[in-house]
């Protein structure tokens, strides 16, 4: 009797074993807490290339450095608004340089003016893989002396390369301050320029949230046969404990039974 018992209470240790076992074994396999929740999505952000804006050298003295300008001014602009991923076109750039050399484009490609013709600027971007790109000019450039000032009036679109479609198109005039005797011309357009391209940005390229896809998150596959042994394991143990409480037979250790009833 004592001994049957002691071989029911050994089962039963080793069931409650196996069971921590198989909790441990699962806690081990099952994913981290949080690993589906990270990742659900990534920024959709359209990659676009800046060309330098279009300024006449001979209408301003200092051109380059208020083409400089105008396309600084765009490119931060871009960037802060989340939605593009911006690179600023220049002649020597590996990837045009490259297909410059192969005579996939012409030395009219190129170099500038890059507004007049939106064909120009989608070619080169389409070939070097590029979804939108950003023209601007500077379309009309007043220097009154007597005054000391500057007006401006500066244009900026952007285009879908694969369509040609303009998705924005904006154009605007802004004066510089009125300087003194002292003040230059140059330093009059550029405070011409910073003005227009703070209103044309903000029209172009507004600040907003970022858009973003969100991506069904895959749960991970189960391990086959990872507890498998531990659940044949318990069922054997299951079953010998059942076995030995429903008593049965044997010689020896066995549960003793009562006595007949007297006849």
């Amino acid at each position: 009797m004592s001994s049957n018992r002691i071989y029911v209470g050994a089962l039963k240790g080793l069931l409650a074993a196996g069971l921590l076992l198989l909790v441990t074994l699962n806690g081990a396999l099952a994913a981290p807490a949080g690993a589906g929740s990270k990742n659900l999505g990534h920024v959709l952000k359209k990659t676009l290339l800046l060309f330098p804006f279009d300024v006449d050298s001979a209408a301003a003295p200092n051109s380059v450095e208020l083409s400089n300008l105008l396309t600084e001014a765009a490119a931060s602009r871009l960037i802060a608004s989340n939605n593009y991923s911006v690179t600023t076109f220049y002649r020597a750039w590996p990837p045009v340089a490259r297909l410059h050399n192969d005579q996939q484009v012409s030395e009219a490609d190129v170099i500038a003016p890059f507004a007049e013709d939106n064909r120009k600027s989608t070619k080169i971007a389409k070939l070097v893989g590029y979804e939108t790109v950003c023209l601007g000019s500077v379309d009309d450039y007043t220097y009154n002396q007597s005054d000391h000032q500057v007006n401006l009036t500066v244009s900026a679109r952007i285009i879908v390369v694969e369509t040609g479609q303009v998705l924005k198109n904006v154009t605007l005039s802004a004066n510089s301050v009125r300087g003194s005797a002292k003040s230059t011309e140059e330093e009059l357009n550029l405070d011409a320029a910073r003005q227009a391209m703070e209103k044309i940005m903000v029209q172009l390229a507004p600040l907003g949230t970022v858009p973003v896809t969100i991506e069904p998150t895959k749960s991970p596959a189960k391990r086959k046969g990872s507890g498998d042994w531990v659940w044949g394991l318990l069922a054997i143990v299951g079953l010998g404990i059942g076995l030995s409480s429903g008593g049965g037979g044997g010689g020896g250790g066995g549960i003793d039974s009562p006595p007949p009833p007297p006849r």
